[in-house]
C-alpha cells in the first residue's frame, strides 16, 4: 500500500493486483466474521422477513434441482459451468454467483437446499464465505441488491464463441456459434444436420433417441449412430426472473422488512465510507437508520444523566433531611426523572448540543480494532461495531 501511494498516478498492474488481493483478504475476514458472530446464518435467513419465500409446499421442484445439479438445464452456459465445477472443483466468482442466482431465482430453489451440493464440489469451500454469499445471491440479506443474472447474456459476454461450452457440453460440439447459447432455437433441419436433438428426444417414429447417459455426477456421451439428445430449457428465463423479482420486491417494500434490514446492516454491514458497494447504497445508510443510532445515543446519555441526578438527590437527602424553610425533600423514587423532563432541562439540552457539536467537529477517521482488525468509522466510538471489544486509545 505504501509503494502504491508513492507510485505515479497510474500505478503498475502489479501494484493494482496486490491492492486487489489485499482487498479480497479484507472481505474474506469480513464474511468469516459474519458467520462467527451469528452462526445461525447457516440455517436461517439473515433477514427473517424473507423466511417464507421458496419454502411453501409446492415451491421446491425436485426435477429442477436434479437438472441443475447435473448440468442439464437446457441453458448451455449454466450447464457448462456446473459440469466444469463437477469436473475440476473450481469456478470463478461470477460464474458461482450466476449458478446460485439461476437456482434461487429462475428455478425458485431454497438456498439451503443447494448449499450442500455446492459445498461438496468447491475445493476452496469455506463456511464463513459460503453461507453469507449464498444468502446475498439469493436476496435474503435485506441489505443487498437483487442479483438476477441473465444467463444467456452472461454466456454471450464470457464465452462468445462457445469454446468453454463445447468443452464441457460435448453434445453441442457441432452446433454453430450463432446457436451455441440458445441451441433450442435451431431449426429442426439444422439439428438433424448437427446430429443433436433439442427437446425430449422423440423422433417421428416415437422412439426416444439414444446416445446420452445421465448420472448425478456427470453426463457421458455413449457411442451411437443415432442423434444425441440435449434438453430444451426447463424454464422460461424471462418469465421466471420477473416472477422471482416481483415476489422479493413485495417483501422488500414492507416497512417491517425495512426496519429489520436496518438492524441487519447495523450488525453485519460493511462500514466502508467510499460509497463503493456494487453501485447501490444500503438501506441502512438512510437518514432513518442514522436517526435511530442518534436516538439510541441520546437515550444512553439521558439515562446516565438521570442516574447521576438520582445519586445527587440521595446524597443531598442524607446530608440534609429538610431545607431551611422546613420543606421535606422528596425521595427520587417518589419523583422520578423522566426522559421527557430531562430532555427539556437546560443542562441536558446543553449536553446534547455539545455531544452533537463534538460529533460534527470530530475528525472523521477510521480506527482499527486491536482484537478483530475491523475498521470502524465512528471516531468517538468506544467499542468495536463488529466484535464489541473496548477501544484502546493511543497515547
Amino acid at each position: 500500500r505504501a509503494a502504491n501511494k508513492k507510485a505515479p498516478s497510474t500505478p503498475s498492474p502489479w501494484l493494482r493486483s496486490l491492492a486487489s488481493f489485499q482487498s479480497r483478504m479484507h472481505w474474506r475476514s469480513h464474511f468469516i466474521q459474519k458467520l462467527e458472530s451469528q452462526p445461525s446464518l447457516e440455517k436461517q435467513d439473515q433477514c427473517l422477513a424473507f423466511s417464507h419465500l421458496r419454502r411453501q409446499p409446492d415451491d421446491f421442484n425436485e426435477k429442477y434441482f436434479e437438472a441443475w445439479c447435473e448440468g442439464r438445464t437446457g441453458f448451455s452456459f449454466v450447464d457448462a459451468c456446473m459440469r466444469s465445477l463437477i469436473d475440476t472443483g473450481w469456478l470463478n466468482f461470477r460464474m458461482r454467483a450466476m449458478l446460485v442466482s439461476f437456482a434461487t431465482y429462475n428455478l425458485w430453489l431454497d438456498w439451503k437446499k443447494i448449499a450442500g451440493h455446492l459445498a461438496r464440489l468447491f475445493l476452496d469451500y469455506e463456511p464463513g464465505i459460503h453461507y453469507p454469499q449464498l444468502q446475498m445471491q439469493a436476496g435474503t440479506t435485506g441489505i443487498n441488491a437483487m442479483r438476477v443474472y441473465n444467463v444467456t447474456k452472461q454466456g454471450r459476454d464470457q464465452d462468445p464463441s462457445g469454446v468453454f461450452i463445447k468443452k464441457y457440453v460435448p453434445e453441442l460440439a457441432a452446433v454453430p456459434d450463432e446457436y451455441i447459447h440458445e441451441p433450442h432455437t435451431m431449426p429442426a433441419s439444422l439439428q438433424k444436420k448437427c446430429g443433436v436433438i433439442i427437446g425430449d428426444g422423440m423422433g417421428d417414429n416415437g422412439k426416444k433417441s439414444k446416445g446420452i447417459f445421465q448420472t448425478q455426477q456427470s453426463t457421458k456421451i455413449l457411442p451411437s449412430k443415432e442423434c444425441i439428445y440435449y434438453p430444451s430449457p426447463i424454464v422460461d428465463e424471462k418469465i421466471t426472473a420477473k416472477s422471482a423479482k416481483d415476489k422479493l420486491s413485495a417483501v422488500r417494500k414492507q416497512d417491517s422488512t425495512k426496519r429489520e434490514a436496518e438492524q441487519v446492516y447495523l450488525k453485519h454491514g460493511s462500514r466502508r465510507t467510499n460509497g463503493d458497494r456494487d453501485g447501490s447504497k444500503p438501506k441502512a445508510l438512510s437518514s432513518k437508520a442514522k436517526r435511530i443510532k442518534e436516538d439510541n445515543a441520546q437515550q444512553s446519555l439521558l439515562k446516565s444523566w438521570s442516574q447521576s441526578q438520582d445519586r445527587k438527590t440521595r446524597n443531598e437527602k442524607e446530608m440534609s433531611p429538610s431545607d431551611s424553610s422546613g420543606v421535606e425533600i422528596l425521595d427520587s423514587t417518589e419523583n422520578p426523572v423522566s426522559a421527557t423532563s430531562v430532555s427539556k432541562s437546560p443542562s441536558i439540552s446543553s449536553l446534547l448540543s455539545q455531544q452533537k457539536g463534538a460529533n460534527k467537529s470530530a475528525k472523521q477517521k477510521e480506527w482499527s480494532c486491536t482484537a478483530c482488525t475491523y475498521l470502524n468509522n465512528k471516531p468517538l466510538g468506544l467499542v468495536c461495531d463488529m466484535c464489541g471489544s473496548i477501544r484502546e486509545r493511543s497515547n
